[in-house]
Formats: structure tokens, sequence, C-alpha cells
């Protein structure tokens, strides 16, 4: 009696990862990239960063699925000092973007930042030196293009461009994104944040974080 309850349970906890999964991979759902501390680069890999057009931009990316069934977004420090890259509980603030039905780049994916202190850090990198990231890669009927933005010091950069499929619905934005951190701190004070800012925040425009707290902070006084 005892093996058939816990067989029961399994399958109930089974189902409902199966469903997460599914809702994650048909919705447009927050990045959830995983940085790899224990990458170190390759001949060839550094050569791809070599064939790549010159440029004077701190950060080059490179996306590329691989044997896990992940993409991975390989950067590389592009200067010649060591420099950081911000990151939130070793997530680095990236996001997906594709090519929709009329050749537009969309977002397929959104941010959203921790509202624990403690979740932000800093990543050195060394001159030339490169860092991975592995990001889901997702399935569906719709092939296109797809693509991976950075955001840092109010700054984007934008990898290479890769084949993939996704479902069409990754291009329907919530109607309302004051649920994400911290977004909803505006929604506790009773006031609605614009949705214009709020894409600016949630799809890492550059200044977007600076124009919130700025909001922020005048939603707070007009408050008090």
């Amino acid at each position: 009696m005892r093996t058939e309850y816990l067989k029961i349970k399994i399958g109930i906890l089974l189902t409902l990862l199966c469903n997460l999964l599914n809702a994650q991979q048909s919705e447009m759902s927050v990045n959830q990239n995983n940085y790899n501390s224990d990458f170190t680069t390759n001949a060839e890999l550094d050569k791809q960063f070599e064939s790549k057009l010159k440029s004077d931009e701190e950060f080059k990316l490179i996306a590329s699925p691989n044997a896990d069934g992940k993409i991975s977004v390989y950067i590389q420090n592009n200067t010649s000092d060591t420099i950081s890259i911000s990151h939130q509980d070793y997530k680095i603030h990236i996001l997906q973007e594709a090519v929709d039905k009329e050749g537009i780049w969309k977002p397929i994916e959104y941010w959203e930042s921790s509202e624990c202190g403690n979740s932000f850090g800093e990543i050195k990198i060394e001159p030339n030196g490169v860092i991975e990231t592995k990001s889901t890669k997702y399935n569906g009927d719709f092939k296109t293009k797809i693509r991976f933005k950075l955001s840092e010091n109010n700054k984007v950069y934008y990898s290479n461009v890769i084949e993939g499929n996704i479902n069409l619905n990754k291009f329907i934005m919530p109607t309302d994104f004051s649920f994400t951190w911290p977004l909803e701190i505006i929604s506790n004070l009773g006031k609605k944040t614009p949705m214009g800012l709020q894409k600016k925040v949630v799809f890492l425009k550059p200044n977007g974080m600076e124009e919130f707290n700025k909001f922020l902070e005048n939603s707070l006084r007009n408050k008090n």
C-alpha cells in the first residue's frame, strides 16, 4: 500500500514538472541562464572570436547550441584590461530575441531582478578571457533565428545569430509586468508603472533601471 502511494506521489510530481516545462517552452518567460564557473576556453573558440569583426566594444558574444540541450553563450573581454561583468545569483543579464513572421527581432524572454541585495555580484574577466553561461533552448513549430542580448553598464551587446524553433506564443507579452520585482514595489504603493517603463526594465533597455528608480523616488515622495 505504501509503495503504491509513493508511486502516485511521484507520478503527480512528474506531471507537474512536465506542465511547468511545457509552459516555459510555449510562453514568454524569464531568462534562466546559469554561469559555468568551471569553463575554460579553447583554441577553437578563441579562433571564432578572432574571426568576428573588429570592434571597440567591451564584450563580444558567441551563442552556440551544445550537447546537453542548452545554448552556450560565450562572452569575451574585448579589451586590454581586466574588467568585470555583473551577475544576479550567477545569472548574466541576458535574454533571447527571435525573428517573428514579419522579419522583426522581438524578445521571447524577459528579465526579473532579485529583491535580495546579496544576489548581486561581479565576475572578473581577464583581457581576451572568455566566460560561459548556459541558457534555455526552446522547441516549437516555428522555425526562426535566435540571438542573445547582453546588458552591461547601460550598453547592449548582441551575439551571433543561430537557427532555432519556438512556439509563436513566445512573442506574446504579458499585459502587465508589475508582478515582477522591482516593479511590484510600485503596485504595492497603489500606483501603476507605465507599460513603456515596464518594458524598458524587463527587456534590459539602456538606462531602464535608472528611469524606474527616478519614477520610484517620485512615487514615494508623492505618497509621503
